[in-house]
């Protein structure tokens, strides 16, 4: 048990410090490479700050030097009494403001790896200057460093450490670091739309500006906000939309250049409820295989057809992910009444649609049990045939009905017209016997029942 609480403890310490870290007050690079490989070291000044590894600061011990042939570059604290840096650091901070004046010592530690020597790159600000030396008094290395420039170390065998002498003559002019954007991290999906934007802290920093936009040229803006005072902030965002992000802090002296622009994904939105097509609702005398269809629902990944011999959908018969909309429903009992739903899913939730139910036909098409007050025009059966299928209707009222086939072009191969009361009936057509000016081929042809109020058409395939 005490093991189990000792483990928590260090995962929470860990996050805790991931989202405290802050940029200091003062925050200079320094490039080193050796023409093949490149790193870049920071140093500066923070309030915070001391001699030894502080990690608010991102300051974290390195693993031991590499084997020789393999670059690398790092402070040191071996020549300069600052055993506290152990196997040295890539920042190395120390105590001070950016009204600073005064010395700070560093130690640099390099090897090369396919180079032959080593080329040291600086940027200072205004108010910062340094001496690089050799730890030989500077006989070999003696380099003022001012503004912008480098200088080539052409022994780094032999001269492996250089001593670097900062000179600060601050005046609190200096404009802040940008800030390191934290979390979400770029590239990220699946965002909730209301997101806490968060980002490094930079020391001495006032407020922050962070914009977000559509682009990654931010023209089309979504959040521009210069007053926000802390290193995060909420924002209320559109499902499916792919945002860019960037955030400057500033200081006395003014705003600091923006970030590295991240980007992310917001989540799309829970499907809506799906609506069900086809056969409606009660449909009875339905001859088999039946296919079910359903309308597209937006954002949806899958579809779950689920039918069951219950309303309360515990006697489930077929349970099957689909990409389509229709499904052809193959092996029903006749003369039996199924209840069929449909259930949308995607990464943010899954909606279900109501409960429909039709009755498969009886061993009689003129079984009365399955007569309803429904108009309804069944898929003839079987489909495909080669010379007779059946089809069967009803009708809610007594009405004048009309019975006609068309081929493909849309001409008139066959009709029936009748009185009928209200009921189910059905007819029998055998394609061999419809007279035409030409032999009826094999393909699509169209049937269609019309009465007075209603009227439906329906595809059927003849093949020979």
């Amino acid at each position: 048990m005490i093991i189990v609480k000792k483990a928590t403890f260090i995962i929470l310490t860990a996050t805790v410090s991931l989202y405290s870290q802050i940029i200091p007050q003062v925050n200079i690079p320094l490039t080193i490479t050796d023409g093949t490989r490149t790193k870049t070291l920071y140093f500066g000044l923070d309030p915070s700050a001391t001699d030894g590894i502080d990690p608010h600061l991102d300051e974290m011990e390195q693993p031991p030097l590499p084997p020789s042939g393999v670059f690398d570059a790092r402070f040191i604290g071996t020549d300069i009494n600052i055993p506290q840096l152990g196997e040295g650091v890539l920042k190395d901070y120390r105590f001070g403001y950016d009204t600073t004046k005064g010395q700070r010592i560093h130690e640099l530690r390099y090897q090369v790896g396919t180079g032959n020597t080593i080329t040291i790159i600086w940027n200072f600000p205004s108010g910062v200057t340094g001496l690089l030396q050799d730890f030989f008094g500077g006989v070999v290395v003696n380099v003022n460093m001012t503004g912008s420039g480098n200088t080539v170390v052409t022994n780094p065998g032999i001269i492996n450490k250089l001593k670097m002498t900062i000179t600060y003559n601050l005046t609190g002019n200096l404009l802040p670091s940008p800030p390191t954007l934290r979390s979400p991290l770029s590239g990220s999906i699946n965002q909730p739309t209301n997101l806490n934007l968060q980002w490094t802290q930079v020391s001495g920093a006032v407020r922050y500006h962070l914009q977000v936009a559509l682009d990654s040229t931010f023209n089309n803006l979504i959040i521009n906000d210069s007053t926000i005072q802390t290193n995060s902030h909420n924002v209320q965002l559109q499902n499916d939309k792919l945002y860019y992000w960037r955030v400057r802090a500033r200081n006395n002296a003014g705003w600091s250049t923006f970030s590295t622009i991240w980007n992310f994904r917001t989540i799309m939105p829970p499907p809506s409820k799906p609506q069900l097509h086809s056969p409606p609702k009660g449909a009875f005398g339905l001859s088999t295989p039946i296919q079910l269809k359903w309308f597209v629902v937006t954002y949806t990944n899958e579809y779950l057809l689920i039918v069951s011999k219950d309303s309360s959908i515990t006697d489930i018969v077929l349970n099957k992910s689909l990409t389509d909309t229709s499904f052809l429903l193959t092996n029903l009992l006749p003369n039996t009444t199924y209840y069929w739903k449909v259930e949308a899913t995607n990464s943010a939730g899954t909606s279900s649609s109501d409960i429909w139910y039709f009755t498969t036909l009886g061993t009689s098409v003129h079984n009365h049990d399955f007569q309803k007050k429904i108009f309804f025009l069944h898929n003839n059966f079987p489909n495909p045939f080669n010379g007779k299928t059946k089809i069967a209707y009803s009708i809610p009222e007594d009405s004048f009905v009309k019975f006609r086939i068309f081929n493909i072009n849309g001409e008139e191969l066959y009709r029936l017209e009748d009185f009928k009361v209200a009921g189910s009936y059905s007819y029998e057509i055998d394609f061999t016997t419809i007279k035409s000016e030409k032999t009826l081929a094999s393909g699509f042809y169209f049937y269609q029942l019309q009465s007075e109020k209603y009227v439906d058409t329906k595809k059927m395939i003849f093949l020979k």
